[in-house]
């Protein structure tokens, strides 16, 4: 059975979708793991870097696209649920030369709009918003675990807002990996989001919680490691749990994520950054071991 990988921030542009395909692409090479991501960004980044444009019209023209997916099962109108994955995406080849095992239920422009009509036409059995509401997110869990007996890992990225898809993800992860920019705003982002997972009201709840046993962890992105943002880095390191990993300001990252038509190996995708991917695919991987033997 697949562990869930959940990569979520209340705070857009702290790179998510980037550190999402990156650890996808991690896994599936590195570690030979059966590889989804799920877009749950209408941005559509991660589909984007892994379909390029041309790819992901198609799956949008097909209707294919994850909110397509959520429409149809929830409305039983899905014939065969897979035909929304496409399979051996991306522009990094594995160890042997060949396209990993690397799967994508691609992202939708339109997957706010999904929801809402998915709660109206929840809200036709209820008028009781709180049921309606709780109806809609238990429907969707079970359509983010509906291939979890054929993958290893399903990495699950999160919009930035609070519809019913992202509180679905933050509810069915096993992990919250949580990227965040070391600035002061990312710094309230990381404390709301944190509420959230844990399912606290408050800070002082929230910090009854020993950091070792929450079900999140932050990890500081796009560090230019000067005075300012390593006093940050130490603040949310004070009241969260925190990665070892941290990713640079990179050229070669910023880079590495247009889409190729041709396949070249992860080393040659990430360059000088390869061994920042390589340390934080490690500890996330030793991190989702802890969380499968606890």
């Amino acid at each position: 059975m697949a562990q869930f990988l959940a990569v979520a921030n209340r705070k857009g542009g702290v790179g998510k979708s980037t550190i999402s395909v990156m650890l996808a692409h991690a896994f599936a090479v590195w570690g030979g793991k059966r590889v989804l991501l799920m877009d749950l960004d209408s941005q559509c980044n991660a589909s984007l870097i892994l379909q390029g444009g041309e790819g992901w019209l198609a799956a949008r023209k097909a209707h294919r696209t994850i909110a397509d997916y959520f429409l149809d099962v929830f409305d039983e109108a899905a014939e065969n649920p897979r035909e929304y994955l496409v399979h051996r995406v991306g522009d990094v080849r594995d160890m042997s030369g060949k396209a990993p095992a690397l799967s994508l239920l691609p992202g939708s422009l339109l997957l706010e709009d999904m929801q809402g009509e998915l709660y109206l036409k929840e809200a036709r059995q209820s008028k009781d918003p709180e049921l309606v509401s709780s109806r809609v997110r238990g429907r969707l869990e079970r359509m983010l675990r509906r291939f979890e007996g054929s993958y290893d890992i399903v990495l699950l990225d999160c919009a930035p807002g609070l519809l019913f898809a992202a509180l679905a993800a933050l509810k069915t992860a096993d992990l919250v990996l949580v990227p965040f920019r070391p600035d002061y705003v990312s710094q309230l982002a990381v404390d709301r989001v944190a509420l959230l997972i844990e399912s606290k009201r408050t800070g002082a709840d929230l910090a009854e919680i020993p950091l070792d046993m929450r079900r999140y962890a932050c990890l500081a992105n796009a560090m230019r490691d000067t005075g300012r943002e390593r006093n940050i880095y130490d603040e949310i390191s004070l009241d969260h749990p925190m990665l070892a990993s941290r990713i640079p300001m990179s050229a070669a990252i910023a880079d590495a994520f247009d889409y190729r038509d041709t396949a070249v190996t992860i080393d040659d995708k990430y360059g000088d950054a390869t061994p920042a991917v390589r340390g934080l695919y490690e500890e996330v991987a030793s991190r989702l071991t802890l969380r499968l033997a606890a």
